[in-house]
């Protein structure tokens, strides 16, 4: 650390000059001296600064690529659980599918044995129906 000069016989020279009394003058001049002597040794110097503007630097840096490294393994997760997501929502897809086929497949059956059904009261109908007609027939 460079020690800051302080002249302290000029200093009680000018006090002197001011009108102070010689001996408070050489008091306060060396008391002065003593003051800026212990305060100086707890001042950074520009050397203490540069040193720890770096030690800052260096340190922001590890935190950014720390960060930037947090960032990556975040964005691999997300897009592995996006993937993941994608392919539960493929295989609902698949499901929903086939529930539909078998839905169709059921309907289209039921709707035949429908038909099956109506066909076959409607024939017993009109078997009735010519039955009826045929024995009005007779009658009249």
């Amino acid at each position: 650390m460079n020690a800051l000069h302080f002249d302290s016989l000029s200093y009680a020279n000018r006090l002197k000059a001011a009108g102070m009394e010689p001996q408070l003058a050489e008091v306060q001049a060396f008391a002065m001296a003593d003051v800026l002597h212990v305060n100086m040794q707890d001042l950074a110097t520009k050397q203490d600064v540069t040193q720890s503007d770096l030690a800052t630097k260096q340190g922001f840096q590890v935190m950014q690529e720390g960060v930037q490294q947090e960032f990556q393994n975040v964005r691999k997760e997300m897009k592995q659980e996006f993937q993941n997501v994608r392919n539960e929502m493929q295989q609902m897809e698949a499901g929903i599918r086939k529930d539909i086929q078998h839905l169709e497949i059921t309907t289209n059956h039921n709707l035949l044995l429908l038909e099956q059904r109506m066909v076959i009261k409607l024939g017993s109908l009109m078997v009735l129906a010519i039955g009826v007609m045929t024995t009005l027939v007779k009658w009249l």
